[in-house]
């Protein structure tokens, strides 16, 4: 019912009965807001029908206040200074004292590619904000449209129809073994098939499973791979194969920096496997926000795609 009665009040009514609380005077309001004598006075007729009570009486030349509507004069302002906070521009977006928290979803992947390179951009830019990292999760996608993740860092696999997605690099992949390990003597940097096939492989899955895209491939030639370790992690995999004689494949940015911090080897394929895309997935409830717009910025200006021979 109340909600009801609140759909046919019209807030310019209000905005007129806080100018007769302070004029006490018809045609001073009317001049004042730029209306005419006799619709202030309807306006004024409006208002002593909807509260029940005169409202202003006359005195003299001026009109006084019932004490009715000198009840009115404080809940009055604060409901007019309300409306006017809710109509106001939406805020800009300012890094440099913005203390706004942010949360992606990604798998250690997406982490180790882009994090080292967003980190020192994003603190500079914006020093007391902050980024939490969670896992990605089946839930992750969901969690988007909840108000409980910005932004999820994902693969060119499809994605739920409600999402909006940026690719913002192309990954190939590569492999790493130990150094010194025995078929990273090549003269190309590309591991012979047959040297590759006569080890034991680790292979990293966040889905499940023992398959991936080597297994396709090799499928393909009639070739099949061992399989002896399988981990959801490519930190701990590339630990594994730095201590071992395992051959870890795996997309190349995240190769590359593992080879360069844990005296690994950086080697070709020796099967084609192609190449996806790397993306930023957000919900359409802050696509036009400015510190998300922001952010998606930021992290698509870091992680440009680079050169390689």
């Amino acid at each position: 019912m109340l909600e009801q009665n609140f759909r046919k009040i019209d807030l310019n009514l209000l905005i007129v009965l806080r100018s007769l609380l302070a004029t006490s005077n018809v045609g001073q309001t009317a001049k004042l807001l730029g209306m005419s004598q006799p619709a202030t006075s309807r306006a004024l007729a409006s208002l002593r029908e909807l509260f029940d009570d005169r409202l202003f009486v006359k005195s003299g030349s001026k009109m006084k206040p019932t004490p009715r509507a000198l009840e009115l004069r404080e809940p009055l302002e604060d409901v007019l200074s309300g409306v006017l906070r809710v109509l106001e521009p939406a805020a800009m977006f300012d890094p440099a004292s913005s203390q706004r928290r942010f949360r992606m979803a990604t798998t250690d992947y997406g982490a180790t590619v882009v994090m080292p390179h967003l980190a020192p951009r994003f603190f500079g830019a914006a020093p007391n904000a902050a980024l939490d990292i969670t896992p990605l999760t089946p839930s992750s996608f969901d969690e988007l449209g909840s108000n409980d993740l910005d932004l999820v860092f994902y693969s060119d696999n499809p994605i739920p129809n409600a999402l909006r997605a940026k690719e913002i690099f192309r990954e190939s992949f590569a492999c790493i073994v130990r150094a010194g390990h025995p078929a990273a003597r090549t003269a190309d940097g590309t591991i012979g098939l047959d040297d590759y096939l006569n080890h034991a492989h680790i292979l990293v899955t966040i889905t499940g499973g023992r398959t991936g895209p080597v297994d396709r491939a090799l499928s393909g030639m009639g070739r099949e791979r061992r399989i002896a370790l399988v981990l959801p992690y490519f930190l701990v995999a590339a630990l594994a194969a730095a201590n071992s004689d395992l051959v870890l494949t795996m997309p190349y940015r995240a190769a590359q920096a593992f080879a360069d911090t844990m005296n690994l080897t950086l080697l070709k394929p020796p099967v084609q496997l192609g190449d996806f895309g790397y993306r930023i997935v957000w919900h359409e409830r802050v696509h036009d926000d400015p510190g998300h717009v922001w952010l998606r910025r930021m992290i698509a200006d870091v992680v440009r795609p680079e050169s390689r021979d």
